[in-house]
Order: structure tokens, then C-alpha cells, then sequence
């Protein structure tokens, strides 16, 4: 006599394997998508500090804002010092980026993108937009350009660039509350990254 399943108990099997499978594969999807967010936002990350970086010891300078083609303008930086496939200027920045950005909340994002001086969009599928302020730069990362999910803390993040080159976050990842990522507060998602380690936990 040979032992074997019956036909109840394989059904049974698969059915519990399917609920379990239902339960826990969004879950694991989601959580891929967050950590490749993350993983080309430290890519832009990297290339922005680099270009930096590069842009300081061809001037020989320890200030960004006496790089010759920053002070000509942000579009010059951005199209010397990063590979781009497009570039745009205030009169135009739509092209480069969404129509429409919202919060973690899904409240429409504050128009504080229209401020940029210059945007590009790199190699990478990136835009990258800078403003110019008196000694440092605030840099607007979309992630994955005009795709969406045009999210706020999700593909969509605003990062400082210091007047010695290092990019950081532009408020201090102390003082970051996940109410205030949420929220659409200025810098608050990027601060939150670095503050937890380049993971993206909201």
C-alpha cells in the first residue's frame, strides 16, 4: 500500500500557501520600490558631490560659489560638470520635470519648483535642478524625471549643496518628523533618509 496526498489536502495546501502569498508579496513589492527610490537618490547623491567636488580643484578653490561656471550660471554648472540629455531654464522647467507634484498626504506640493534656476535631465533618467543662493545651492532631485509617481519623499527630494561642496540636507536631520515628510515640509524627507541611514521607512 503506497502512502500519498489526497486530492483535499493538496487543495487545502495550495490555498493556504496562496493567502499567506496574498498577505506578504505586496508587502515585500513595496518595500523593493522604496529601496530602489533610495538607491538613485544616492546615486544623484554621489554625482552631485562628485561635480562638486571636481568643480572646486579645477578652480582651485574650497568655495563652490567661486566656481567660474557656477557664477555664469546654474545651467552652465549643471551641463559642464554632469552628463545631460536635456537641459532647461526657468521659462521652461515644465519640460524637464512633472506638471504636478503631490505630498506623502496627497495634497498638491507646494510650487517652490518654479524657483529653480536651471534643470537637467541626466544620463541616468534623473532630473537634477539647482537655485542659486549666496554661497551654496538648493538642489531639486526628481529621481526617475517627469515618471511617475511624481510623489514628494517618494522619487521627488531637495537636498543643499554647501559652500565647501558637501551636499546635506536642508534642515537638520534631528529636528525631521515623519508628519513633516507627510506634510510636504522643505528637506524634511531627504533629512529623515539620511538621519535613518539611507533607508526610506515611511
Amino acid at each position: 500500500m503506497k502512502n500519498a496526498f489526497t486530492l483535499a489536502e493538496v487543495l487545502v495546501t495550495l490555498g493556504i500557501i496562496g493567502v499567506v502569498a496574498a498577505m506578504t508579496v505586496p508587502n515585500l513589492m513595496e518595500n523593493y520600490q522604496r529601496q530602489s527610490y533610495v538607491t538613485q537618490l544616492r546615486k544623484v547623491y554621489s554625482e552631485l558631490s562628485q561635480a562638486a567636488e571636481t568643480a572646486m580643484t579645477e578652480n582651485n578653490t574650497q568655495r563652490l560659489s567661486e566656481v567660474r561656471a557656477l557664477r555664469q550660471s546654474a545651467l552652465t554648472f549643471l551641463t559642464t560638470y554632469f552628463k545631460t540629455v536635456q537641459s532647461c531654464t526657468s521659462s521652461n522647467l515644465t519640460e524637464c520635470l512633472a506638471d504636478e507634484y503631490t505630498t506623502l498626504s496627497g495634497v498638491e506640493f507646494p510650487n517652490t519648483l518654479t524657483s529653480n534656476d536651471a534643470c537637467a535631465v541626466l544620463a541616468s533618467g534623473s532630473t537634477l535642478c539647482l537655485r542659486k543662493l549666496d554661497s551654496s545651492l538648493i538642489a531639486t532631485v526628481d529621481i526617475n524625471g517627469k515618471q511617475p509617481p511624481n510623489i514628494y519623499g517618494r522619487d521627488l527630494f531637495i537636498l543643499s549643496v554647501d559652500s565647501d561642496g558637501s551636499v546635506t540636507s536642508t534642515v537638520s536631520p534631528d529636528s525631521a518628523t515623519l508628519e513633516g515628510c507627510m506634510g510636504g515640509e522643505y528637506g524634511v524627507c531627504f533629512a529623515q533618509i539620511l538621519r535613518d541611514g539611507w533607508i526610506m521607512d515611511y
